[in-house]
This record gives structure tokens, C-alpha cells and sequence, in this order.
């Protein structure tokens, strides 16, 4: 049928080079019935808190932190809490309802349990958050109490992270942490007391004088314990120094360490657990929202504390890491914004399929509802590459890493999603920027606090 047969009957639609008399006044043209709370529906909002102290300074973690001071302590929360309240008083954050959160660092409950509840009250009084926003908190089996349990559940933190690394005595004592594994199972069994019913724990493989049958040991016991999430990361990366300067045995070799990996995802997927971001791994309805699309997509996250990053308004960016500057810069009533990078609508499809990825999976139309592109199209050359490899499987709605092939490799799958202008270019690891940061400089000026913080050189991961 032609146009002009078409249009005859369409007294309001005129082809040139006939005149349209219809004033376009509006667009779309179709409308449906529309509701005050669609138009005024706030949007999804994330928050990532660190804390960046601990009340044990281990050597088994990169990430910048302090011994916990009482004065530094009391200073830096009411540096948060006013930062907390900067955020709060932004239109843009108002408009949006908190609906995920991750508290990290450092070891958070380095704090007492009335500093744990004063920071979440004033947290979650400023912001608009929702009754069942899925949040998670850092803790170690010896800065975890019944008591600070109880207020991060009575608060609404409905997951804990427990960094236990292993159950092998042996293996404790090289990682300079407690070394008394029930220890750690009684700290498992008292979250579960107290209520809480998504656990996840931290181990590692690579350490020193660790064998495939002390491996295997570990990830029983965290199964047997009934844990709902394991998270497994190499230590092997960041031990030779300590190796050499304590006389410990050697870390394992690196072949061996792969194959850890290997029958660490082949073993959890056997017991039930299905896996993300690679070397994590959750029970089926206990995967959190910050390893599925939410978190690793466009909704944007607050950062809170020094080193925190974040992405608001089309822009990524990172908090100042200098603790003292930090302070100072929240106190005279300015964000701590520090370093970061704009947005453009074509890396933002590029950083939803890299971070997709990195979550395991990425879903064809929420992919295209985002951005209005089909990534199947746009990528093809890439994504074939990636299946030809064996490394994703492509179906009609989207891809998946393909286990546990594509798991080991799953920061080189991320990688072919980037853009030319950032390959081969190292990028910010968030709480990790000691190479941003003159170690002088890492102490608050007098006129902010009396004392400086200790220096130590490992702690909780972020």
C-alpha cells in the first residue's frame, strides 16, 4: 500500500508536499492511563559505606587502613555522618529510594556497638530507604559480638560477610590471624542464634603450606556449616614479601593454586551454590542484589567514607583517600569527591557489559529497556570470539559465563567489552590506591585530631 493511499484516510497526517494542518504540540502520540505515584515513583539508589579501620592490623589484605583509635574513631564518624547528611539534603538523592547497601573497609565492626547503631540510625534516618533495602555488612570472627550482631540486625542489615580465610589451624597462624577454628565455627553458629540466615564467609587458597587436601577441608567445613554464600580469593598474589620476611613455607605453586579454583567451583556447584562474580558463590535465593545486575549496572550508588567510589549523575568517581583531608573537606560542608570520570551514553553500554559479565550473566531485554540497543548485535564479533572460546554461552534472552571455564576467566571476558581508549590501562581498585597516597601524608592535622593513626599495611577486604 503506498504512502499517499495510506494518508487519505488521515485527516490529521499529511505527506509533503501537501500541507499538515495538525499543530504538533506533544510526543508520543499514544497514552495510556497514567497514576500520581508512576510519575512521582522514585528511582533505585545504592550506598557503599567504608570504615576504614581495624582493631587487628593483619598482613594478609592491600587495603588502606588504621588501627582503631578512640579519638580518630569519634572524629571520622561525625566526618560521616555529616557526609551522610550533605547527601541527604541533594534533590537528586532525594528523588531516589535506597534499595541496596554494602558496608566495608577495614573491618566496620572495628566500632563499638553504640557507634554501630548511632551510624546506622543516622544512615537510614537521612535517606530515603526502603523497609526491605538488602544490606550487607564486613566483620571478622573476633570483631563480631552477639551484642553489635544484634544491632546491625535490629538496624536492618540482613547479611553478614565474615572473613575466615581458612579453617586449618596452620594456615591461620601464616596468615597471622587467631588461629583457633572453632573459633570461627562458633562465630558462624552465634549469627546463626542471633538470627541471621544469609552468611557468607571469605576463604583463601594460595596460602602458605596450603595443600589441595587442606583446601578441600576448608570448603567442607563451610559447607557442613551451612553457610548460604563462599567467596574464595588467591593470597598467593600479595604473600611473597611476608613469606620471605617471617620464614613461613612456600605458597603453593601457581598451577596448583588454578586448579584450587577449579574444584573450589566445581565442588560448591556440586553442593548446591551457584555462582557470580566468579569465585563467588550463593544458595539459590541468596544471591545479593550487589552481585546481580543492580548493583553492577546503572543504578547508582553514594559513596560514603575516604576511598569510597561511587557513580551518580553520569559520572564515576572516588572519594579522597587521605583520611585528614577527608575530614577536614566533609567538615567545612563540601563532598569529598576527589578523582573520577564522566559518563558518556556510549561507555555507560560499554560498563553495563563489562560489570554484567562480571556478575555472570547478562539479560538481553533489561539490557535493552537500559539503553535502547541489543547487545547481541552490537557486540557480535566480540561475544562470538568469547563462545568460540568456550568462555560465555549466547541464548536467545542474553549471555552467560559458561562455568567453571569462564569464571577463572572472567576479567578477561569483562576486558573485551572495553572501549580502545581504555585497554590496556590499569584502573582504580576503589579502597586499593596506596599508590595514590604519599604513606606521610596518612595522619589527620592536629587542628582536626590530637594524634595520629597507626600505620599498618593489611586488613579486611573491601
Amino acid at each position: 500500500m503506498s504512502i499517499s493511499t495510506t494518508t487519505t484516510s488521515m485527516p490529521f497526517w499529511k505527506e509533503y508536499p501537501e500541507r499538515d494542518n495538525e499543530w504538533v504540540r506533544q510526543y508520543p502520540t499514544k497514552h495510556v492511563a497514567v497514576t500520581e505515584e508512576e510519575v512521582f515513583a522514585r528511582e533505585q539508589m545504592g550506598v557503599y559505606v567504608h570504615i576504614p579501620f581495624c582493631n587487628r592490623l593483619c598482613f594478609s589484605c592491600p587495603y588502606i587502613k588504621f588501627q582503631t583509635d578512640r579519638d580518630l574513631t569519634r572524629t571520622f564518624l561525625d566526618a560521616l555522618k555529616a557526609e551522610i547528611t550533605l547527601y541527604a539534603q541533594r534533590p537528586y538523592v532525594q528523588d531516589h529510594v535506597i534499595t541496596l547497601g554494602y558496608i566495608g573497609g577495614g573491618t566496620p565492626t572495628s566500632l563499638t556497638a553504640p557507634q554501630l547503631d548511632e551510624l546506622l540510625g543516622h544512615l537510614f534516618g537521612s535517606l530515603n530507604t526502603a523497609p526491605d533495602a538488602d544490606f550487607s555488612i564486613e566483620t571478622t570472627p573476633v570483631d563480631i559480638s552477639e551484642r553489635k550482631a544484634r544491632v546491625l540486625l535490629d538496624r536492618g542489615v540482613r547479611r553478614i560477610s565474615l572473613g575466615v580465610q581458612t579453617f586449618v589451624e596452620e594456615e591461620l597462624k601464616s596468615l597471622g590471624r587467631p588461629s583457633d577454628p572453632e573459633m570461627l565455627k562458633n562465630s558462624i553458629r552465634l549469627l546463626r542464634d542471633c538470627g541471621y540466615e544469609n552468611i557468607n564467609i571469605d576463604l583463601m587458597h594460595g596460602i602458605n603450606g596450603q595443600t589441595m587436601e587442606s583446601w578441600e577441608y576448608s570448603l567442607d567445613v563451610a559447607i557442613e556449616l551451612g553457610v548460604t554464600c563462599v567467596s574464595f580469593y588467591t593470597y598467593m598474589e600479595f604473600a611473597q614479601i611476608s613469606t620471605k620476611r617471617r620464614k613461613l613455607p612456600p605458597v603453593p605453586e601457581r598451577a596448583l593454586v588454578d586448579e584450587m579454583f577449579l574444584f573450589a567451583a566445581e565442588k560448591l556447584t556440586a553442593a548446591g551454590f551457584l555462582g557470580y562474580y566468579g569465585d563467588c558463590f550463593a544458595k539459590p535465593g541468596f544471591q545479593p542484589k550487589y552481585g546481580e545486575t543492580s548493583w553492577s549496572e546503572d543504578v547508582p550508588i553514594i559513596p560514603l567514607g575516604p576511598t569510597a567510589t561511587g557513580h551518580l549523575r553520569e559520572h564515576w568517581y572516588f572519594n579522597e583517600p587521605d583520611i585528614g583531608r577527608y575530614v577536614q573537606t566533609v567538615m567545612e560542608g563540601r563532598l569529598p569527591i576527589s578523582m573520577g570520570k564522566h559518563i558518556t551514553r556510549s561507555e555507560s553500554i560499554r560498563r553495563s557489559m563489562v560489570l554484567g559479565v562480571k556478575a555472570g550473566r547478562v539479560d538481553r531485554e533489561r539490557f535493552r529497556r537500559l539503553h535502547g540497543v541489543d547487545f547481541l548485535e552490537m557486540f557480535r564479533e566480540e561475544i562470538a570470539d568469547l563462545a568460540g572460546k568456550g568462555l560465555v554461552t549466547v541464548r536467545e534472552d542474553g549471555i552467560e559465563v559458561t562455568g567453571p571455564k569462564g569464571w577463572y576467566y572472567l576479567d578477561n571476558i569483562s576486558k573485551a567489552f572495553y572501549s580502545p581508549e581504555f585497554r590496556r590501562y590499569p584502573q582504580h581498585l576503589g579502597a586499593d590506591i596506596t599508590g595514590f597516597i604519599n604513606p606521610q601524608m596518612r595522619t589527620l592535622p592536629l587542628t582536626v585530631v590530637s594524634g595520629s593513626p597507626q600505620k599498618g599495611d593489611a586488613c579486611e577486604h573491601h
